[in-house]
């Protein structure tokens, strides 16, 4: 069992750096929750947290932009299209500094965004059983999908155990 474990570990950990080789990292900011990157191109796109004193505001809780690497690393709003079809957040308020998220493209994965014991907001989820701070996102395109309506293969969840604060790649498969 083990073995089986340490194998699809490492083809797991080899397929996140194949996927990412040469990819880069936007610029770290103090409210960083996550960045989503896929395999057509290196643009990318941020999410920050909005956070007023010791508080997300409640408003307007996360700013969403994009980086297009591909255009000398401009920084411009997401589009419309964009925000609607892939890349937009839908938040919903739970309590004080507690709100529920999702991506336009998977309405079933749902974010957390709070607040840790140190006043940083984070962005939490749970994929494949296992709950995770997240990173990064990476969706890997089919290669022969197109490009007005990519099909995606799967995605690989980055970021941090919540439990042993151990790094972590979760692959999620999206299903059929």
């Amino acid at each position: 069992m083990k073995i089986y474990y340490i194998i699809f570990t490492l083809l797991l950990t080899s397929s996140h750096v194949i996927a990412q080789a040469n990819y880069p990292v936007p610029k770290e900011t103090p409210t960083r929750l996550f960045y989503i990157q896929h395999s057509n191109n290196h643009n990318t796109f941020v999410y920050d947290a909005n956070v007023i004193k010791d508080s997300i505001n409640n408003d307007n809780p996360v700013h969403d932009y994009r980086i297009e690497y591909a255009d000398n690393g401009q920084v411009k709003p997401l589009s419309e299209i964009q925000k609607l079809m892939a890349y937009g957040l839908t938040i919903t308020y739970i309590s004080p500094n507690l709100y529920e998220m999702y991506l336009a493209a998977n309405k079933d994965k749902l974010l957390y965004l709070t607040l840790d014991k140190n006043l940083k907001p984070v962005v939490y989820t749970t994929i494949n059983k296992r709950k995770m701070y997240l990173d990064k996102l990476f969706v890997q395109i089919k290669a022969d999908s197109s490009e007005f309506d990519p099909d995606v293969e799967y995605l690989l969840f980055i970021g941090t155990d919540f439990n042993t604060k151990k790094a972590v790649t979760e692959k999620y498969l999206i299903p059929e």
